[in-house]
């Protein structure tokens, strides 16, 4: 990602002029047609099925619960910086619900098919099938090694994302002038297809697991993960100190977030910065650091459908700009 000049502003398009009123009752009905979704699969389908839709109907539960919860604390918390209007919370909110269905299909795709290849030719250099019948010591040692060599494909996933290509889909993420809880998974489409064959994909090859219990088991946990993934986003003032070395806070991924140059492309991990520290991009915040967020020069998305064709509209841009710069370069 090419560093932009910190003297410049972020471009913040005006307030858009749906009512409240309106915003709350999309917002509603998103809900509401998620919830139903999940329920209908865990109480008509069986089998497999049946299992994935419990999967996504707690999952959901546990997902509300931590974003009213890390609301609250926001709002009653002394912040790190600007708080959202309740216009970019609700917008932040139901694009977060697209991501979520989005990614809870495609990885159910890229851990089924990676678990199946991986029994079909014999793959998998790390079984972590040792945590069945061993009760919580087993399964906590198999998700802290997950965790661990998790994070590291995470970190390179996350590190091309911030490459060209790449960028033009994931820099909706970083777009969030006022970052809190609900900047975790406003993403893009496009990350969740490029996450399944730079991350998942490649995970479900490395670990041996049943392909079922990878989607159901695999799927609860990382839905635990990533409900800790809300907090680290979280608006806050709160500083891990030298524990910044050791687990990702909400100071420390603020870094990553920063507009600042100085913070450009630091802090990848997701909740093990000693990747960072290994492979040069980690910056320990200092004391009081909260630096402002957002991309420079960009206008903040207005609207979900903006969202949802935000990365066809930034790769259209970069081919025209590379087709312009094409005709200026003579034969």
């Amino acid at each position: 990602m090419v560093s932009p000049s910190s003297a410049n502003p972020i471009a913040v398009a005006p307030p858009n002029s749906c009512s409240l009123a309106v915003d709350i009752g999309i917002t509603a009905l998103t809900v509401g047609g998620l919830v139903a979704g999940a329920l209908a699969l865990d109480h008509f389908a069986n089998g497999s099925v049946k299992r994935i839709g419990s999967m996504l109907s707690d999952g959901l539960g546990l997902f509300f619960g931590s974003v009213l919860l890390l609301a609250l604390l926001e709002r009653i918390t002394s912040p790190a910086g600007p708080r959202k209007s309740i216009h970019g919370w609700l917008l932040n909110f139901r694009i977060n619900i697209f991501y979520y269905l989005v990614s809870a299909l495609t990885g159910v795709f890229a851990t089924t098919l990676g678990a199946a290849l991986g029994r079909y030719f014999n793959l998998g250099l790390i079984d972590l099938r040792f945590a069945a019948g061993k009760g919580m010591t087993g399964l906590a040692g198999a998700v802290l090694l997950s965790m661990l060599i998790g994070d590291l494909f995470y970190y390179w996933w996350h590190r091309f994302s911030h490459r060209p290509l790449l960028w033009q889909s994931h820099k909706l993420h970083h777009m969030d002038p006022h970052m809190d809880a609900l900047t975790n998974f406003r993403d893009s489409w496009g990350d969740a297809l490029s996450s399944v064959f730079i991350q998942n994909l490649p995970l479900a090859i490395l670990f041996k697991l049943d392909p079922i219990e990878a989607v159901t088991t695999g799927g609860i946990i990382g839905i635990i993960l990533g409900s800790y993934s809300y907090f680290f986003h979280t608006n806050i003032r709160l500083q891990f100190g030298k524990a910044s070395a050791v687990i990702v806070g909400p100071q420390w991924h603020r870094i990553h977030h920063s507009r600042l140059p100085e913070h450009h492309d630091k802090n990848f991990a997701a909740y093990f910065p000693i990747w960072d520290v290994l492979f040069g991009t980690y910056h320990h915040p200092a004391r009081g650091e909260f630096p402002p967020t957002g991309v420079v020069g960009e206008n903040e998305v207005q609207s979900l459908r903006e969202a949802v064709i935000f990365a066809f509209r930034e790769w259209r841009k970069m081919y025209r700009a590379w087709r312009t710069r094409r005709k200026l370069i003579p034969v």
